[in-house]
């Protein structure tokens, strides 16, 4: 059986994201929100190399596996723990590095969709990214069997093959995107074959009928 992994590309807008030490208090949020980001970035840059190497071992594979499900869990749990007793942050960038931890929140529907309702209410105010809430809607539908409006998820299927996770049409798909700033949905599945797909694979090609790239 084939274990599908979810991607999004996101490299084109993700802030620089550097590490900060923790301090308590809400007044200290940004610092403590830009820390877990960071890790949450690190291990997935690792990834990505691991997975380009060809003489990877299963080894090495499998413990970075084991460090992201903690680093994942050691992050949710901060961040659920932040938003509880602070909200949801009053800064742009504090706002992005908090969408980045709830996009891959993905172990907590129930909390990744308050995390929405959060972010939707700071897009609203102006504060936060109507992109971030795009990425982070397109998420929750795809973990939840629907359709996406954006188009911004993948799954891996394995090493050579990525899927666009089902979108509701591609017409409307490409005029919400453009309505937010982002690329077309066909150029954004090109970047995504860049930049995921490991050199040694063959180029991918997009099926019209699956959305499958083989």
């Amino acid at each position: 059986m084939l274990v599908k992994k979810r991607l999004v590309f996101c490299g084109l807008f993700v802030f620089a994201l550097h590490a900060a030490a923790r301090q308590p208090g809400c007044e200290n949020v940004g610092a403590h929100l830009n820390e877990l980001a960071s890790a949450d970035q690190q291990i997935r840059q690792e990834s990505e190399v691991l997975e380009q190497d060809l003489n990877a071992a299963t080894t090495q594979r499998d413990a970075l596996q084991q460090r992201w499900q903690i680093i994942d869990s050691e992050n949710l749990k901060q961040f659920k723990q932040i938003i509880a007793a602070c909200g949801w942050p009053k800064t742009s960038k504090d706002s992005h590095s908090a969408w980045l931890l709830a996009q891959h929140a993905d172990s907590d529907l129930v909390f990744q969709r308050l995390a929405r309702g959060l972010l939707d209410a700071s897009v609203k105010a102006g504060i936060a990214a109507p992109r971030d809430l795009a990425y982070l809607a397109d998420r929750i539908a795809a973990n939840e069997h629907r359709p996406q409006e954006y188009g911004t998820q993948f799954s891996r299927t394995d090493r050579c093959h990525l899927v666009l996770d089902q979108v509701d049409d591609r017409a409307l798909v490409n005029h919400r995107r453009l309505a937010i700033g982002l690329q077309s949905l066909e150029e954004y599945e090109a970047e995504a074959r860049r930049h995921f797909m490991p050199p040694d694979c063959p180029p991918g090609i997009v099926d019209p009928e699956s959305e499958t790239m083989v």
